[in-house]
């Protein structure tokens, strides 16, 4: 009993935080601070938030990191974790036990020497989508309807707070998926580089 209490109460903390940052969000108060952090070790965290998860559906997650050549960036390190984890979440619940879930950080190449530019892509072969809800995914209180996802719990924000993060950030986001294929969606965004970390062991 008091293990379906305390499952119960998170269910119902995390469907009153989702209806307050979406009222923020329309009310133009969200608060964005900007701090230096590292692509690395946000990466890092994310793993270690997700790896009892990942564990418990007996599930694999893939990390990728490709071409980082700034590592340190200014941004809203806590927006941009609650981005990655609504997306890393909802490929967890929507995918199957044993299913593969993989995230690719890539840094592309950009004129600009102030902002570096991310793509980040959250991939699964879970049980994917219709193309009718691939167009409303990102639209309040929204969600796939059918046998197979009326046991998830989740309140049809998620998305919608994550897409409106993403583009108070500059950045945009994408999905592809199939049903039955899994998913794929893919955040552009531009972080402004920060000073140089590195520390040199010979001087």
């Amino acid at each position: 009993y008091a293990d379906k209490i305390d499952i119960s109460s998170q269910h119902l903390l995390g469907i009153i935080n989702d209806v307050l940052d979406m009222s923020k969000i329309e009310a133009g108060k969200t608060v964005f601070k900007y701090t230096d952090f590292s692509i690395l070790d946000f990466i890092t965290e994310l793993n270690t938030i997700f790896h009892s998860q990942i564990d418990e559906k007996n599930q694999t997650l893939t990390i990728i990191k490709e071409n980082i050549r700034h590592e340190w960036v200014n941004g809203d390190q806590v927006h941009l974790m609650q981005i990655f984890s609504n997306l890393l979440s909802n490929a967890i619940k929507y995918t199957q036990e044993g299913g593969e879930i993989q995230l690719l950080a890539e840094e592309c190449e950009s004129n600009s020497s102030v902002y570096a530019k991310y793509r980040f892509l959250v991939s699964d072969n879970g049980m994917g989508m219709s193309a009718d809800f691939k167009d409303t995914i990102f639209d309040p209180f929204t969600r796939a309807e059918n046998s197979l996802t009326s046991k998830i719990q989740g309140t049809g924000l998620g998305m919608a707070i994550t897409r409106n993060l993403v583009e108070a950030m500059g950045g945009t986001i994408d999905v592809e998926s199939e049903p039955g294929q899994g998913s794929c969606f893919e955040v552009l965004i531009d972080l402004k580089i920060a000073g140089d970390r590195s520390v040199s062991l010979s001087s």
